[in-house]
Protein backbone atom coordinates (compact mmCIF):
# COMPACT_ATOMS: atom_id res chain seq x y z
CA UNK A 1 0.00 0.00 0.00
CA UNK A 2 1.50 3.41 -1.27
CA UNK A 3 -0.34 6.42 0.86
CA UNK A 4 0.61 10.13 -0.17
CA UNK A 5 -0.99 13.23 2.19
CA UNK A 6 -1.71 16.89 0.97
CA UNK A 7 -2.30 19.23 2.85
CA UNK A 8 -5.64 20.91 1.38
CA UNK A 9 -6.17 23.28 4.07
CA UNK A 10 -5.03 23.89 7.95
CA UNK A 11 -7.29 21.30 9.60
CA UNK A 12 -8.25 19.05 6.46
CA UNK A 13 -5.42 16.36 4.60
CA UNK A 14 -5.88 14.40 0.97
CA UNK A 15 -4.84 10.90 1.57
CA UNK A 16 -4.52 9.08 -1.84
CA UNK A 17 -4.02 5.30 -0.82
CA UNK A 18 -3.02 2.69 -3.70
CA UNK A 19 -3.67 -1.03 -3.45
CA UNK A 20 -1.92 -3.51 -5.41
CA UNK A 21 -4.85 -4.63 -8.48
CA UNK A 22 -3.12 -8.09 -7.02
CA UNK A 23 -3.52 -7.88 -3.45
CA UNK A 24 -7.24 -6.95 -4.29
CA UNK A 25 -7.67 -9.64 -6.63
CA UNK A 26 -5.73 -12.47 -4.20
CA UNK A 27 -8.72 -11.51 -1.58
CA UNK A 28 -11.28 -11.31 -4.18
CA UNK A 29 -10.36 -15.35 -5.43
CA UNK A 30 -9.94 -16.54 -1.85
CA UNK A 31 -13.71 -15.35 -0.80
CA UNK A 32 -15.09 -16.82 -3.74
CA UNK A 33 -13.22 -20.34 -2.75
CA UNK A 34 -14.59 -19.97 0.72
CA UNK A 35 -18.07 -19.86 -0.87
CA UNK A 36 -17.32 -22.44 -3.25
CA UNK A 37 -17.79 -24.54 0.12
CA UNK A 38 -20.44 -22.91 1.54
CA UNK A 39 -22.96 -21.66 -0.72
CA UNK A 40 -26.09 -24.25 -1.64
CA UNK A 41 -27.06 -23.83 -5.13
CA UNK A 42 -29.95 -26.43 -6.95
CA UNK A 43 -28.21 -28.88 -9.35
CA UNK A 44 -24.80 -28.88 -7.46
CA UNK A 45 -23.78 -30.95 -4.45
CA UNK A 46 -22.67 -28.98 -0.83
CA UNK A 47 -19.20 -28.28 -1.54
CA UNK A 48 -18.67 -28.91 -4.92
CA UNK A 49 -20.36 -25.52 -6.44
CA UNK A 50 -17.79 -24.79 -9.46
CA UNK A 51 -15.77 -21.51 -9.55
CA UNK A 52 -17.37 -20.52 -12.18
CA UNK A 53 -20.93 -20.75 -11.38
CA UNK A 54 -20.23 -18.93 -8.10
CA UNK A 55 -17.83 -15.91 -9.93
CA UNK A 56 -20.68 -15.38 -12.43
CA UNK A 57 -23.61 -15.18 -9.17
CA UNK A 58 -21.46 -13.29 -6.38
CA UNK A 59 -18.28 -12.61 -8.03
CA UNK A 60 -19.83 -8.80 -8.63
CA UNK A 61 -21.04 -8.32 -4.77
CA UNK A 62 -17.55 -9.98 -3.46
CA UNK A 63 -15.34 -7.51 -5.52
CA UNK A 64 -17.38 -4.68 -3.83
CA UNK A 65 -17.41 -6.43 -0.25
CA UNK A 66 -13.22 -6.34 -0.83
CA UNK A 67 -13.02 -3.28 -1.84
CA UNK A 68 -15.23 -1.49 0.82
CA UNK A 69 -13.23 -3.36 3.74
CA UNK A 70 -10.05 -2.32 1.91
CA UNK A 71 -10.91 1.54 1.98
CA UNK A 72 -11.62 0.70 5.60
CA UNK A 73 -8.81 -1.11 7.04
CA UNK A 74 -6.48 1.27 4.65
CA UNK A 75 -7.94 4.17 5.63
CA UNK A 76 -7.45 3.29 9.62
CA UNK A 77 -3.55 2.56 8.74
CA UNK A 78 -2.60 5.08 6.69
CA UNK A 79 -4.21 7.33 9.18
CA UNK A 80 -2.41 5.54 11.93
CA UNK A 81 1.02 5.96 9.90
CA UNK A 82 0.90 9.60 9.09
CA UNK A 83 -0.11 10.35 13.05
CA UNK A 84 -3.09 12.35 11.95
CA UNK A 85 -5.82 12.57 14.54
CA UNK A 86 -9.22 12.80 12.87
CA UNK A 87 -11.94 15.09 13.95
CA UNK A 88 -14.68 13.34 12.03
CA UNK A 89 -15.38 10.66 9.45
CA UNK A 90 -13.00 10.63 6.40
CA UNK A 91 -15.32 11.13 3.10
CA UNK A 92 -14.00 9.70 -0.23
CA UNK A 93 -14.16 12.49 -2.88
CA UNK A 94 -15.20 10.05 -5.28
CA UNK A 95 -16.43 6.07 -5.60
CA UNK A 96 -13.53 4.41 -6.20
CA UNK A 97 -13.63 1.27 -8.89
CA UNK A 98 -11.40 -1.56 -9.72
CA UNK A 99 -13.03 -2.93 -12.53
CA UNK A 100 -10.32 -4.76 -14.44
CA UNK A 101 -8.08 -5.47 -11.65
CA UNK A 102 -5.83 -2.83 -11.92
CA UNK A 103 -4.05 -0.89 -9.15
CA UNK A 104 -6.94 0.42 -6.71
CA UNK A 105 -6.78 3.90 -5.91
CA UNK A 106 -8.95 6.38 -3.76
CA UNK A 107 -8.94 9.71 -2.50
CA UNK A 108 -10.34 10.71 1.17
CA UNK A 109 -10.68 14.13 2.80
CA UNK A 110 -9.78 14.04 6.72
CA UNK A 111 -10.64 16.85 8.85
CA UNK A 112 -7.94 16.90 11.41
CA UNK A 113 -7.58 18.28 15.00
CA UNK A 114 -5.03 21.32 14.91
CA UNK A 115 -1.85 20.85 16.57
CA UNK A 116 -1.48 23.05 19.35
CA UNK A 117 2.02 24.34 20.63
CA UNK A 118 3.19 24.43 24.07
CA UNK A 119 1.42 25.64 26.57
CA UNK A 120 2.63 28.06 29.34
CA UNK A 121 0.68 28.08 32.09
CA UNK A 122 3.59 30.16 34.28
CA UNK A 123 2.94 32.71 32.10
CA UNK A 124 -0.95 33.35 32.54
CA UNK A 125 -2.43 35.81 34.97
CA UNK A 126 -5.72 35.07 36.49
CA UNK A 127 -7.87 37.22 38.66
CA UNK A 128 -9.13 34.38 41.25
CA UNK A 129 -12.18 35.77 43.04
CA UNK A 130 -11.60 36.15 46.87
CA UNK A 131 -14.99 35.98 48.57
CA UNK A 132 -16.95 35.00 51.51
CA UNK A 133 -20.55 34.02 52.39
CA UNK A 134 -21.70 36.88 54.86
CA UNK A 135 -24.54 37.55 57.61
CA UNK A 136 -26.20 40.18 54.90
CA UNK A 137 -26.21 37.27 51.96
CA UNK A 138 -28.00 35.18 54.37
CA UNK A 139 -30.44 37.73 55.28
CA UNK A 140 -31.03 38.25 51.63
CA UNK A 141 -31.51 34.77 51.00
CA UNK A 142 -34.06 34.52 53.54
CA UNK A 143 -35.81 37.92 52.33
CA UNK A 144 -35.60 36.43 49.01
CA UNK A 145 -37.18 33.34 50.57
CA UNK A 146 -40.33 35.33 51.98
CA UNK A 147 -40.85 36.71 48.43
CA UNK A 148 -41.38 33.13 47.35
CA UNK A 149 -43.86 32.15 50.29
CA UNK A 150 -45.87 35.46 49.70
CA UNK A 151 -50.03 35.92 50.12
CA UNK A 152 -51.28 37.58 47.81
CA UNK A 153 -54.90 39.21 48.95
CA UNK A 154 -57.20 40.82 46.17
CA UNK A 155 -57.54 44.42 47.21
CA UNK A 156 -60.37 47.17 45.68
CA UNK A 157 -57.98 49.87 43.71
CA UNK A 158 -55.59 50.06 40.84
CA UNK A 159 -52.26 48.54 40.87
CA UNK A 160 -49.09 49.69 42.69
CA UNK A 161 -45.85 49.03 42.78
CA UNK A 162 -45.13 45.11 43.67
CA UNK A 163 -48.93 44.40 43.07
CA UNK A 164 -49.81 41.28 41.06
CA UNK A 165 -51.80 41.94 38.31
CA UNK A 166 -53.88 38.77 36.40
CA UNK A 167 -54.64 40.65 33.03
CA UNK A 168 -56.82 39.12 29.91
CA UNK A 169 -55.71 40.44 26.37
CA UNK A 170 -56.40 39.80 22.91
CA UNK A 171 -53.93 41.73 20.67
CA UNK A 172 -54.25 42.79 16.71
CA UNK A 173 -50.80 42.93 14.37
CA UNK A 174 -50.36 43.03 11.18
CA UNK A 175 -50.59 39.54 10.87
CA UNK A 176 -53.78 38.72 12.62
CA UNK A 177 -55.65 38.41 15.82
CA UNK A 178 -53.83 36.78 18.55
CA UNK A 179 -55.11 34.46 20.32
CA UNK A 180 -56.98 33.63 16.80
CA UNK A 181 -59.94 33.00 19.87
CA UNK A 182 -61.46 33.74 23.17
CA UNK A 183 -58.62 36.27 25.58
CA UNK A 184 -55.04 34.85 26.94
CA UNK A 185 -54.71 35.06 30.54
CA UNK A 186 -51.61 35.77 32.77
CA UNK A 187 -50.27 37.42 35.59
CA UNK A 188 -47.42 39.99 36.15
CA UNK A 189 -45.79 41.10 39.27
CA UNK A 190 -45.46 45.01 38.99
CA UNK A 191 -41.85 46.18 38.90
CA UNK A 192 -40.68 42.44 38.33
CA UNK A 193 -42.21 41.91 34.41
CA UNK A 194 -39.48 43.88 32.23
CA UNK A 195 -42.19 45.04 30.28
CA UNK A 196 -42.76 48.55 31.45
CA UNK A 197 -45.17 49.75 28.41
CA UNK A 198 -47.73 46.85 30.00
CA UNK A 199 -47.10 48.43 33.49
CA UNK A 200 -47.83 51.82 32.97
CA UNK A 201 -50.84 51.49 30.60
CA UNK A 202 -52.27 48.66 33.54
CA UNK A 203 -51.74 51.05 36.26
CA UNK A 204 -54.70 53.11 35.12
CA UNK A 205 -56.84 50.45 34.82
CA UNK A 206 -59.29 49.22 37.89
CA UNK A 207 -60.08 45.83 38.06
CA UNK A 208 -62.77 44.64 35.89
CA UNK A 209 -62.14 47.36 33.55
CA UNK A 210 -61.44 47.18 29.83
CA UNK A 211 -58.49 49.64 28.26
CA UNK A 212 -57.42 49.62 24.27
CA UNK A 213 -53.62 50.62 24.39
CA UNK A 214 -50.50 50.14 21.62
CA UNK A 215 -47.84 47.92 23.00
CA UNK A 216 -44.46 46.89 21.39
CA UNK A 217 -43.93 43.45 22.92
CA UNK A 218 -40.39 42.08 24.46
CA UNK A 219 -38.42 39.96 22.29
CA UNK A 220 -38.68 37.36 24.78
CA UNK A 221 -42.13 37.55 25.52
CA UNK A 222 -43.77 34.32 25.92
CA UNK A 223 -45.85 34.11 23.12
CA UNK A 224 -43.77 33.93 20.29
CA UNK A 225 -46.66 35.26 17.94
CA UNK A 226 -46.21 38.77 20.02
CA UNK A 227 -42.44 38.80 20.29
CA UNK A 228 -40.73 42.13 19.56
CA UNK A 229 -43.93 42.76 17.78
CA UNK A 230 -46.08 46.07 17.95
CA UNK A 231 -49.74 45.70 17.95
CA UNK A 232 -53.37 47.20 19.57
CA UNK A 233 -54.31 45.29 22.47
CA UNK A 234 -57.51 45.30 24.76
CA UNK A 235 -56.84 44.99 28.12
CA UNK A 236 -58.66 43.67 30.96
CA UNK A 237 -57.48 43.65 34.48
CA UNK A 238 -59.15 40.59 36.18
CA UNK A 239 -57.99 41.25 39.59
CA UNK A 240 -55.46 43.32 41.60
CA UNK A 241 -53.62 41.59 44.34
CA UNK A 242 -51.27 42.96 47.43
CA UNK A 243 -48.67 41.19 48.80
CA UNK A 244 -47.79 40.18 52.48
CA UNK A 245 -44.69 38.69 53.51
CA UNK A 246 -44.91 35.74 55.99
CA UNK A 247 -43.19 36.31 59.19
CA UNK A 248 -39.75 34.68 60.22
CA UNK A 249 -41.50 32.41 62.64
CA UNK A 250 -41.39 28.51 63.56
CA UNK A 251 -43.67 27.50 61.15
CA UNK A 252 -42.17 29.28 58.76
CA UNK A 253 -38.76 27.39 59.05
CA UNK A 254 -40.69 24.42 59.09
CA UNK A 255 -41.77 24.73 55.84
CA UNK A 256 -38.24 24.39 54.66
CA UNK A 257 -37.77 20.69 56.19
CA UNK A 258 -36.26 22.18 59.51
CA UNK A 259 -38.01 20.16 61.76
CA UNK A 260 -37.47 21.79 64.84
CA UNK A 261 -38.27 25.16 63.33
CA UNK A 262 -35.40 27.41 64.62
CA UNK A 263 -34.31 29.90 62.63
CA UNK A 264 -30.78 29.41 63.99
CA UNK A 265 -30.58 25.99 62.38
CA UNK A 266 -32.58 27.34 59.42
CA UNK A 267 -29.29 30.25 58.68
CA UNK A 268 -26.49 27.73 58.94
CA UNK A 269 -28.81 25.45 56.46
CA UNK A 270 -28.54 28.76 54.16
CA UNK A 271 -25.11 29.39 54.92
CA UNK A 272 -23.83 26.06 54.01
CA UNK A 273 -25.86 26.14 51.01
CA UNK A 274 -24.86 29.42 50.19
CA UNK A 275 -21.34 28.20 50.73
CA UNK A 276 -21.37 25.83 47.92
CA UNK A 277 -23.15 27.79 45.68
CA UNK A 278 -20.20 30.03 45.76
CA UNK A 279 -17.51 27.27 45.58
CA UNK A 280 -19.14 26.58 42.01
CA UNK A 281 -19.60 29.98 40.95
CA UNK A 282 -15.55 30.71 42.03
CA UNK A 283 -15.05 27.40 39.90
CA UNK A 284 -16.49 28.83 36.80
CA UNK A 285 -15.44 32.20 36.95
CA UNK A 286 -11.88 30.59 37.41
CA UNK A 287 -12.75 28.21 34.21
CA UNK A 288 -13.58 31.39 32.08
CA UNK A 289 -10.83 33.33 33.50
CA UNK A 290 -8.40 30.55 32.37
CA UNK A 291 -10.04 29.93 29.18
CA UNK A 292 -9.63 33.74 28.45
CA UNK A 293 -6.11 33.35 29.05
CA UNK A 294 -5.49 30.05 26.91
CA UNK A 295 -7.45 32.20 24.07
CA UNK A 296 -4.66 35.16 24.11
CA UNK A 297 -1.75 32.48 24.35
CA UNK A 298 -3.30 30.97 21.12
CA UNK A 299 -5.67 33.93 19.27
CA UNK A 300 -5.07 31.90 15.88
CA UNK A 301 -6.16 28.38 16.76
CA UNK A 302 -8.40 27.17 14.39
CA UNK A 303 -11.06 24.43 14.78
CA UNK A 304 -12.39 21.27 13.11
CA UNK A 305 -15.72 22.63 11.41
CA UNK A 306 -17.82 19.37 12.27
CA UNK A 307 -16.79 19.19 15.85
CA UNK A 308 -18.24 22.55 16.06
CA UNK A 309 -21.45 22.16 14.09
CA UNK A 310 -22.09 18.71 16.20
CA UNK A 311 -21.46 21.40 19.44
CA UNK A 312 -23.87 23.81 17.95
CA UNK A 313 -26.26 20.90 17.10
CA UNK A 314 -26.11 19.92 21.05
CA UNK A 315 -27.02 23.28 22.21
CA UNK A 316 -29.81 23.55 19.87
CA UNK A 317 -30.77 19.73 21.10
CA UNK A 318 -30.64 20.62 25.00
CA UNK A 319 -32.46 23.62 24.33
CA UNK A 320 -35.56 22.05 22.44
CA UNK A 321 -35.81 19.61 24.81
CA UNK A 322 -35.90 21.25 28.06
CA UNK A 323 -38.43 23.27 26.27
CA UNK A 324 -40.72 19.76 25.46
CA UNK A 325 -40.03 20.21 21.89
CA UNK A 326 -39.04 18.34 18.55
CA UNK A 327 -37.97 19.70 15.08
CA UNK A 328 -37.45 17.50 11.72
CA UNK A 329 -34.11 17.29 10.73
CA UNK A 330 -34.76 19.24 8.11
CA UNK A 331 -35.24 22.75 10.51
CA UNK A 332 -32.42 21.80 12.69
CA UNK A 333 -29.96 23.48 10.10
CA UNK A 334 -31.49 26.77 10.30
CA UNK A 335 -31.62 26.31 14.05
CA UNK A 336 -27.93 25.37 14.40
CA UNK A 337 -26.59 28.89 12.64
CA UNK A 338 -27.24 31.01 15.28
CA UNK A 339 -25.46 28.96 17.37
CA UNK A 340 -22.18 28.45 15.47
CA UNK A 341 -20.19 31.35 17.25
CA UNK A 342 -20.85 30.33 20.76
CA UNK A 343 -20.29 26.99 19.98
CA UNK A 344 -16.54 27.89 18.17
CA UNK A 345 -15.49 28.99 21.42
CA UNK A 346 -16.71 26.45 23.12
CA UNK A 347 -15.22 23.59 20.83
CA UNK A 348 -11.50 26.07 20.98
CA UNK A 349 -11.71 26.46 24.86
CA UNK A 350 -12.44 22.32 25.31
CA UNK A 351 -9.39 21.66 23.15
CA UNK A 352 -7.09 23.84 24.42
CA UNK A 353 -7.85 22.31 28.25
CA UNK A 354 -7.62 19.22 26.93
CA UNK A 355 -4.32 20.25 25.42
CA UNK A 356 -2.94 21.79 28.87
CA UNK A 357 -4.48 18.40 30.55
CA UNK A 358 -2.59 16.18 28.24
CA UNK A 359 1.21 18.42 28.35
CA UNK A 360 1.02 18.12 31.48
CA UNK A 361 -0.19 15.32 32.72
CA UNK A 362 -3.49 15.59 34.20
CA UNK A 363 -5.28 12.56 34.89
CA UNK A 364 -9.20 12.47 35.89
CA UNK A 365 -9.44 11.67 39.28
CA UNK A 366 -11.94 9.02 40.02
CA UNK A 367 -12.13 10.02 43.24
CA UNK A 368 -13.70 13.30 42.01
CA UNK A 369 -15.74 11.84 39.87
CA UNK A 370 -17.85 9.91 42.30
CA UNK A 371 -17.87 13.12 44.62
CA UNK A 372 -19.19 14.65 41.60
CA UNK A 373 -21.89 12.45 40.93
CA UNK A 374 -22.52 12.06 44.79
CA UNK A 375 -22.77 15.71 45.14
CA UNK A 376 -25.74 15.89 41.95
CA UNK A 377 -27.35 13.18 43.43
CA UNK A 378 -27.63 14.12 46.81
CA UNK A 379 -30.70 16.41 45.44
CA UNK A 380 -32.48 13.57 44.58
CA UNK A 381 -34.91 11.54 46.85
CA UNK A 382 -33.62 8.13 46.37
CA UNK A 383 -29.82 9.27 45.67
CA UNK A 384 -28.34 5.73 45.40
CA UNK A 385 -30.85 5.09 42.15
CA UNK A 386 -29.35 7.97 40.76
CA UNK A 387 -25.46 7.24 41.43
CA UNK A 388 -26.60 3.80 39.39
CA UNK A 389 -27.73 5.67 36.37
CA UNK A 390 -24.99 7.73 36.26
CA UNK A 391 -22.86 4.84 36.46
CA UNK A 392 -25.25 3.20 33.81
CA UNK A 393 -24.98 5.80 31.10
CA UNK A 394 -22.03 5.98 29.21
CA UNK A 395 -23.10 9.72 27.89
CA UNK A 396 -23.54 11.04 31.37
CA UNK A 397 -20.67 9.46 32.93
CA UNK A 398 -18.55 11.47 30.02
CA UNK A 399 -20.03 15.11 31.22
CA UNK A 400 -19.14 13.87 34.80
CA UNK A 401 -15.60 13.07 33.73
CA UNK A 402 -15.39 16.38 31.61
CA UNK A 403 -16.01 18.63 34.37
CA UNK A 404 -14.06 17.04 36.72
CA UNK A 405 -11.22 17.33 34.51
CA UNK A 406 -11.82 20.78 33.72
CA UNK A 407 -11.87 21.27 37.45
CA UNK A 408 -8.75 19.53 37.74
CA UNK A 409 -7.03 21.65 35.37
CA UNK A 410 -8.57 25.05 37.05
CA UNK A 411 -6.52 23.84 40.04
CA UNK A 412 -3.56 22.65 38.46
CA UNK A 413 -2.99 26.27 36.74
CA UNK A 414 -3.94 28.35 39.80
CA UNK A 415 -0.85 26.53 41.38
CA UNK A 416 1.40 27.24 38.50
CA UNK A 417 -0.08 30.85 37.10
CA UNK A 418 0.43 34.02 38.40
CA UNK A 419 -2.42 34.67 39.98
CA UNK A 420 -4.21 37.72 41.75
CA UNK A 421 -7.08 37.68 44.27
CA UNK A 422 -9.56 40.15 43.60
CA UNK A 423 -11.79 40.75 46.71
CA UNK A 424 -15.62 40.28 46.18
CA UNK A 425 -18.79 39.77 47.37
CA UNK A 426 -21.27 36.79 47.11
CA UNK A 427 -23.44 38.14 44.38
CA UNK A 428 -21.15 39.72 42.91
CA UNK A 429 -19.69 36.34 42.10
CA UNK A 430 -22.63 35.10 41.32
CA UNK A 431 -23.31 37.63 38.56
CA UNK A 432 -19.90 36.88 37.45
CA UNK A 433 -20.59 33.56 36.73
CA UNK A 434 -23.80 33.45 35.18
CA UNK A 435 -23.00 36.21 33.27
CA UNK A 436 -20.62 33.70 31.52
Amino acid sequence: MQVSVENTSALERRLTVTVPGQEIQGKVEAKLRELCKEVRIKGFRPGRVPMSVVKQRYGEQVRQDILNETIQTSLQQAIQDENLRPASRPSLEAEPKNEDGSDFEFSALVEVYPEIGELDAGAMEIERPDSKVKDEDIDEMLQTLRKQRKAWNAVERTAQADDQILLDYVAETEEGRVPAAGNQRFAIIMGESGFDELEEAVVSIPAGEEKNVELTFPEDFREPALAGKKASVDLTVVSVSEGSLPELDEEFVQGFGIEDGDLDTFRVEIQNNLERELKQATSTVLKARLIEALLKASPDLEVPASIVRQEAAGMVAQILQAQGQQVEPEQMESLVEPFMERAEGRVRAGLLIGELAQQNNIQIDPEKVRAAIDTAASTYEEPAEVVQLYYNSQQLMQQVESSVLEEQVVDWVLENAKVTPREMNFQDVMDAATSR
